[in-house]
């Protein structure tokens, strides 16, 4: 658990998978860690049926998505995201928001070599911004073109979907009654 007063360090987890030892999809163990968000955000889309949710803490963003069938009364599958202003790759080498893009993926090349992993990425970049994705971590680095430079403005960290997913308990680990109605009426 965390105290409030004190700034969260976000380490990756040993196996390359989550951060701070959240490994799968489990907002309990999420609120357990962290506390409850300063803020909650829900969205409601019809096509296709999701419900988002944005649980905004000081230092970082959870994303917690609930994907439906096409008949909306059995959800397919859930994702997670953490959006981070920095994030420890080991105890020494982090990356962080207002970097440059190419110091950013020197560091990470860096941690690949060291943990002898090959390294895997996918680019893409239009005019204005672009994103770096790194499949073997979930990991995607965010990046805004200022002139010639590219400077990170957001890092995704992603938990591993998961199928069929258990969400009768997501309101009372949110303290949100009112899903109670949203999942009784989908």
């Amino acid at each position: 658990m965390i105290n409030r007063g004190i700034k969260m360090k976000f380490i990756l987890n040993k196996g390359m998978v989550g951060i701070n030892g959240i490994e799968k999809i489990s907002l309990k163990e999420i609120i357990e860690k962290f506390l409850y968000p300063k803020n909650i955000k829900i969205k409601i889309e019809k096509n296709p049926y999701t419900i988002d949710f944005e649980l905004k803490y000081k230092d970082f963003t959870v994303y917690y998505n609930i994907y439906y069938y096409v008949d909306k009364e059995i959800p397919e599958f859930h994702t997670l995201s953490f959006a981070l202003k920095k994030l420890y790759l080991n105890d020494q080498i982090y990356i962080k928001v207002g970097e440059e893009a190419k110091k950013v993926i020197s560091k990470i090349k860096k941690y690949f070599k060291e943990n002898y992993k090959s390294l895997n990425y996918k680019y893409e970049a239009n005019e204005y911004s672009g994103s770096y994705y790194f499949k073997n971590l979930d990991l995607t680095i965010f990046f805004e073109k200022c002139g010639r430079k590219k400077i990170v403005d957001w890092i995704d960290i992603s938990l591993p979907y998961e199928d069929n997913p258990n969400i009768l308990d997501v309101g009372k680990i949110l303290k949100l009654d009112i899903l109670k109605n949203i999942f009784n009426n989908n």
